[in-house]
């Protein structure tokens, strides 16, 4: 089965090169299929919106790339992008986002006006919009005339006009009484379900997530875990990922823990998400026990079961079983047992280390941003050359304001101009 939407490490990092340099989403990895129902789930300023912006091009990824129905969404120009996203997709966001001074028909029609088609044309079409939300009756009344539900329902009917095959919603009912709440959401699931219609939604409420087919669990701009509704027939077979996924980030963020006590927290973390932290650290022992062979699984068993005032986890007898044979499972799969800590990298030279703090020094003084990881690595180059000497101050600004796709940095004259000199002095001073 063919995805429609597809990620390949995609990352957005703000402030790129700059001393306070921030990653909003990092190697992100997925496919969506057609006619699912999928979730971003995670807290606010997880990396859950950004990564549904990169989705519809209103962000541009630092790396990786996105593709719509097999379609790189950075190979598009202005006006493709502008096309996609008027017949191929449709989006709802948070805020309603209508236009106060036309009334609810004419928002609905306001794609096909800037469209360059008649409004009359689908006049009927967005009545028909209207009147399967409930809201036909107003039609002819004005935004502000509408509650909060009734607004939504109207920016909904609006992102259908064209009948996209794939609608966003980011926080959709984020502004919503839980009544309202329920009728935006029952009409996204019933686009879905009757419809076909491909459904990516953000939200960081947990009542609302049955609705999905999949959901994508977020966090610090990461997929940590991907669960699979069992109340809903799959359209594609969810790719479990096994406590292995986290080791990379844990091993960074515990470089002092062993390599059994980095697995042990990975595969505790990946199984018990639900329970209290000193729970966790105490399962967390008995699994590094059991990764290093100190314990079996029987034993294991038993110190699930055991009575926590004992030393034990006071798990029912049942449930100690059905967590032992996850963990069972898990460890004998080869890729979790045989994964290797990454070891950290070569350090670096005196030259990478002035290198870096240079780029530093002049990007966090410039007042734009570098988009990609492309022009970082571009600019860190030439400044390595000029700092070797192979290339001159007027060869390093040339580079410095060539365009990208001419192999330069893309920088305006006047910041190529002014980062050559700046560059200049601190040569001139580390030579005497």
């Amino acid at each position: 089965m063919d995805s429609i939407i597809k990620t390949e490490n995609l990352s957005v990092i703000y402030n790129l090169g700059k001393s306070n340099e921030s990653p909003a989403i990092l190697d992100i990895n997925l496919e969506i299929y057609s006619g699912e129902y999928i979730i971003f789930y995670g807290p606010s300023g997880c990396g859950k919106s950004t990564l549904l912006y990169c989705m519809t091009g209103l962000e541009t990824p630092t790396r990786g790339e996105v593709l719509i129905e097999d379609k790189n969404l950075s190979a598009f120009t202005s006006q493709s992008m502008v096309d996609l996203r008027r017949k191929k997709i449709g989006m709802v966001f948070q805020a309603y986002n209508l236009i106060p001074t036309l009334n609810v028909l004419d928002n609905v029609l306001l794609p096909n006006i800037f469209g360059g088609l008649m409004p009359d044309i689908s006049r009927e079409g967005a009545k028909s919009l209207l009147s399967r939300f409930g809201i036909v009756n107003l039609g002819y009344r004005y935004p502000g005339e509408l509650s909060g539900g009734q607004q939504q329902r109207v920016a909904i009917a609006r992102s259908l006009i064209y009948n996209p095959p794939i609608l966003f919603a980011d926080e959709p009912v984020g502004n919503l009484d839980s009544e309202s709440a329920k009728i935006v959401m029952d009409s996204l699931s019933e686009l879905n379900e009757k419809d076909g219609k491909t459904i990516v939604l953000v939200t960081h409420d947990s009542r609302y997530l049955y609705y999905a087919h999949r959901v994508f669990h977020i966090k610090d701009g990461r997929i940590v875990r991907e669960v699979a509704s069992p109340d809903r027939k799959p359209i594609a077979p969810i790719k479990e990922k096994a406590a292995s996924s986290e080791i990379e980030s844990l091993a960074r963020t515990y470089p002092h823990l062993s390599e059994v006590q980095i697995k042990a927290k990975a595969l505790a973390r990946y199984l018990l998400s639900f329970l209290d932290e000193s729970t966790v650290k105490r399962i967390e022992r008995f699994v590094e026990k059991r990764i290093s062979g100190e314990i079996d699984a029987n034993k294991f068993r038993e110190l699930l079961d055991k009575p926590f005032e004992e030393g034990g986890i006071g798990f029912y007898r049942q449930t100690a079983q059905n967590f032992t044979q996850k963990v069972e499972t898990i460890l004998t799969e080869a890729e979790f047992l045989q994964k290797e800590i990454p070891k950290p990298r070569e350090p670096l030279t005196s030259l990478d280390i002035k290198v870096q703090n240079i780029r530093k020094y002049l990007l966090d003084e410039y007042q734009g941003n570098l988009k990609r990881e492309e022009e970082l690595l571009r600019m860190e180059r030439f400044i390595r050359l000029r700092l070797e000497r192979k290339i001159d101050k007027k060869k390093f600004q040339k580079y410095l304001d060539l365009p990208f796709r001419e192999g330069g940095v893309g920088l305006n004259r006047a910041t190529a101009r002014n980062f050559a000199k700046k560059i200049e002095i601190i040569i001139t001073t580390q030579a005497r």
